[in-house]
């Protein structure tokens, strides 16, 4: 914190754009952290470092570590160059589950509407659950149900509503590089039920159409043993007690939802609760559904997610789901999901503060704005890994660029070959350090170009004009490109679009001329990577504005910035004094490699 109070620091407040001025147009397309210092205030225990650095495994339980099977892939690849021309406005899940069994019964109603004349109406379900029949607008249709898709013959104008209803059964299997879909499973000898949909796991239990764009409301009615108790989505609205002692749980998500946050977590849970306060002093119910084991252990640590809150409402606006609430609910998995207002999170991630910030944070980014294709999962991930980073700097102070330096994925190190933009969107989750972490540092770089006041401008703006729906990585470049003043286009395409990182060779000296001195700064870039779509014989050179520290022998320091736009350049500064030490991007503002000895 000292270090920033000593220099001018074009991150607070102003334009780099307009301390820097805009660079030259490019020639073609230019291309953890101090461990869980909370338990101090809060009582939570410290995490080893190790765990603390790998929320981003942790999150998608990388730890299952499969390799992509089943009709999943089938099921995606398809939706991708075959989307249904049906918009679905809202979704009636009536589920029994059987645990003993490890099957479920369902009847869900599909109401929407043709965005096109249409006489092929298609809904994702794996083949692998047995459909007993299909109603049409009430009436019994033929259908047939084969490559993971019922298929209803029916003509249907352009604009035309419909409801239809799909009764199936059966047992619900896993699919995908991390297993999702239903999970039946035990915890100190009681079965557990729970379900993860990420990326395209919903058809595996419930039909639908598995398309992150198509957001719809959503009831949910699950019907479970004495015994059981049913988190979920939105609002719980009633509880119907059955002769047989078996109960339903009623839950209403009122908010448009995609396909892949529906979820539904039942066992014995024990219940806790918290309240959140808004900035308009409204309260929301903060709910908590846990093993009876692990009760003690998730009353230490869930009290940040109130914080996390709390920061996040400041930062991005109010939370975006004021009107029902939000929660957790442990599940049987690796890590963490965020189900819009009810995160599922598993047993070994409860002590995780990291998690349970990260997922807090998709509640803004994933569920109230939610990517538009899979291509687009960055928009999700990176943003929510950068939450991690902005609380622990609200909260505690702690410097955004050395914690994300300090995440051990291999970024630094150059083991980086995937692109931000998953360029394969059948397979979204390939390479989990560029989504996550790049895309984090995406973010910070984005806040170190605009500076303070417009980055956060930005981010609000970009929440307010696709809350509730969806965005695509080009609807945020438009964004930031307002914000910014000019076209981001340079930025995109280096960082987003393009694969690695910049390896830089620094140097400096200086000289005394005249009354003064003359500093002169060698920047030199030696990446050799190729990024074939720019220019396949040459390495890229990336174009940034960068900061150079100088420090004096009074202990006193300044900051010169220029833009970098050449593989080999030099800076030179007349100066009143001469410096005893110079250090490039010291703060961290650029994801990049500097050789060793040469900084």
């Amino acid at each position: 914190m000292g270090m920033r109070e000593r220099v001018l620091d074009v991150g607070r407040g102003a334009s780099l754009k307009r301390a820097w001025g805009a660079p030259r147009r490019p020639s073609g397309r230019a291309e953890l952290l101090f461990i869980l210092l909370i338990g101090l205030s809060l009582g939570i225990p410290t995490l080893p470092r190790r765990e603390a650095l790998r929320v981003f495994e942790i999150e998608k339980g990388r730890a299952w570590g499969r390799e992509p099977s089943g009709p999943t892939f089938q099921i995606r690849a398809r939706r991708i160059v075959e989307p249904p021309p049906l918009d679905i406005e809202h979704y009636v899940l009536q589920l029994t589950l059987f645990p003993g069994e490890r099957r479920l019964e369902g009847r869900v109603t599909i109401r929407g509407r043709a965005t096109a004349p249409t006489d092929d109406v298609r809904i994702d379900l794996v083949a692998t659950l047995t459909v007993a029949r299909v109603l049409l607008d009430g009436a019994p249709v033929p259908f047939t149900h084969a490559e993971d898709r019922v298929r209803v013959s029916a003509s249907l104008a352009a604009g035309q509503t419909f409801t239809l209803v799909i009764e199936y059964g059966g047992q619900p299997t896993l699919v995908g590089r991390f297993p999702s879909g239903m999970f039946f499973s035990h915890h100190s000898g009681f079965p557990v039920i729970a379900t993860l949909s990420q990326p395209d796991g919903a058809p595996t239990w419930w039909p639908c159409v598995d398309d992150p764009a198509d957001k719809a409301t959503a009831d949910l009615e699950i019907t479970v043993p004495p015994g059981y108790v049913v988190a979920s989505n939105g609002l719980l609205e009633d509880v119907r007690l059955h002769p047989d002692g078996w109960r339903t749980y009623v839950w209403r998500e009122r908010y448009p939802i995609a396909t892949y946050l529906i979820s539904i977590a039942a066992t014995n849970f024990v219940e806790f609760s918290d309240i959140y306060v808004a900035r308009d002093g409204t309260a929301m119910p903060l709910l908590y559904f846990v093993y009876p084991e692990h009760l003690d252990r998730a009353q230490r640590t869930f009290p940040v997610t109130r914080e996390a809150l709390r920061v996040f409402a400041e930062l991005f606006g109010e939370y975006p789901f004021l009107a029902e609430k939000y929660g957790m609910a442990e599940f049987p998995w690796g890590g963490a999901m965020e189900h819009q207002t009810m995160t599922s999170i598993g047993s070994s991630a409860l002590l995780s503060v990291d998690t349970i910030v990260h997922e807090a944070a998709h509640q803004w980014w994933g569920n109230m704005v939610t990517p538009r294709t899979w291509h687009d999962i960055w928009l999700s991930e990176g943003f929510a890994t950068y939450g991690e980073i902005l609380f622990r700097e609200r909260m505690y102070g702690a410097d955004p660029g050395q914690l994300l330096r300090q995440r051990d994925d291999g970024l630094a190190s150059g083991r980086l070959g995937g692109t931000v933009y998953a360029e394969d969107a059948t397979d979204p989750f390939d390479d989990i350090p560029a989504i996550y972490t790049k895309g984090a540092w995406v973010v910070h770089m984005l806040r170190y170009l605009l500076g303070e006041d417009r980055f956060f401008a930005a981010l609000r703006e970009y929440g307010r004009r696709f809350a509730y729906a969806n965005a695509s990585t080009e609807d945020l470049q438009r964004v930031f490109s307002e914000f910014y003043g000019a076209s981001l286009e340079w930025f995109f395409e280096q960082w987003v679009y393009a694969p690695m990182r910049p390896i830089y060779a620094f140097s400096w000296s200086v000289q005394p001329e005249g009354a003064g001195y003359r500093l002169r700064l060698r920047l030199e870039q030696r990446q050799t990577h190729l990024v074939p779509r720019r220019d396949p014989t040459r390495p890229p050179v990336y174009i940034m504005p960068v900061e150079f520290t100088l420090r004096y022998a009074d202990g006193t320091a300044d900051v010169k910035r220029a833009w970098n736009q050449a593989r080999h350049e030099e800076f030179t500064f007349l100066l009143e004094r001469p410096p005893v030490s110079v250090a490039f991007d010291e703060r961290g503002w650029i994801l990049k490699e500097v050789l060793k000895g040469e900084s």
